[in-house]
């Protein structure tokens, strides 16, 4: 069972969900025959009367003669399509269902007099959800973090391929350079040795005693490399290695260079290097080129 308020007069009935479902909630007041949605003037059933209190507030109904006092019939249905019950003048005031067609409308029973019970809003109300609206989290602090997270993964982006990014972008180098300042960090020269490559090479007698080595290094990348390092192996007669040396580019580079300076684009260099090897057999050697 459900109560529910006429908003014309402020009496209250009782109604049950096959009543309310009957016609959408469209139901018509006994008292003031104001036509309303019973689903929209709902009363918390909490606060009101207890049905045997509310029984009790009713008048009584006096007898009616068996034989002189005719059965309520059904109205017939206006042409608004809301359907009227004929109500006993000594009845309590009486609601019923809005019908659409020219079915008998089941009647509605006043709950209380007005001055008989204490109706309060319900805990769903505006108040109510103006303070849970303003207990939400506002949305811009999460913005704002977001933000700060993304710029934190691309600075840590740039710094982890900055020697990438300055040789595809030379025009961001300086913000780079910036970037690593912060993060004590180099923008070291790229070091592909796919585009780096031995020409030629040729290890003979030196003309002040022990070997001499000639090679010819290329650069191919269209931009500075690092220098590589050089690896000497010599062998014996029978092409077994019997030493390997490591030559860095401190040790081949001329003094007009360093390596801070990079193996220039397209660039190419010619090594000499004079080298003692005591008193091994070599026969032969073997030159290679790598980035440590």
């Amino acid at each position: 069972m459900m109560l529910t308020r006429c908003p014309g007069c402020t009496t209250t009935f009782r109604v049950t969900p096959e009543q309310v479902k009957a016609r959408h909630g469209k139901v018509r007041c006994g008292r003031c025959q104001h036509v309303f949605d019973a689903i929209e003037h709902l009363l918390d059933a909490a606060l009101a009367v207890p049905n045997t209190a509310v029984e009790a507030a009713l008048p009584p109904r006096p007898p009616e003669p068996a034989a002189t006092q005719p059965a309520a019939e059904a109205t017939p249905v206006p042409e608004s399509g809301a359907v009227s019950a004929l109500e006993d003048e000594t009845a309590p005031p009486a609601a019923e269902v809005v019908e659409e067609t020219a079915e008998e409308t089941p009647t509605l029973t006043p709950a209380a007099e007005e001055e008989n019970i204490l109706l309060q809003p319900s805990p769903l109300s505006a108040a109510y959800g103006a303070r849970r609206r303003s207990m939400r989290t506002p949305a811009w602090p999460w913005a704002i973090a977001s933000l700060l997270v993304l710029s934190a993964l691309i600075a840590q982006l740039m710094i982890a391929f900055r020697v990438e990014l300055a040789v595809k972008y030379p025009s961001i180098r300086p913000a780079l350079e910036m970037l690593c300042e912060q993060a004590d960090c180099t923008i070291e020269l790229p070091s592909n040795p796919e585009l780096v490559s031995i020409e030629a090479s040729d290890l003979h007698p030196g003309k002040k005693g022990g070997l001499e080595l000639a090679a010819t290094l290329r650069n191919r990348a269209p931009y500075a490399q690092g220098w590589p390092n050089l690896e000497l192996t010599l062998t014996d007669g029978a092409d077994k290695p019997i030493v390997r040396k490591i030559i860095t580019p401190a040790q081949y580079l001329p003094t007009t260079l360093t390596e801070a300076d990079g193996f220039e684009a397209n660039g190419e260099l010619a090594v000499q290097l004079q080298l003692d090897p005591g008193n091994l057999p070599a026969a032969g050697y073997r030159l290679y080129l790598f980035y440590p």
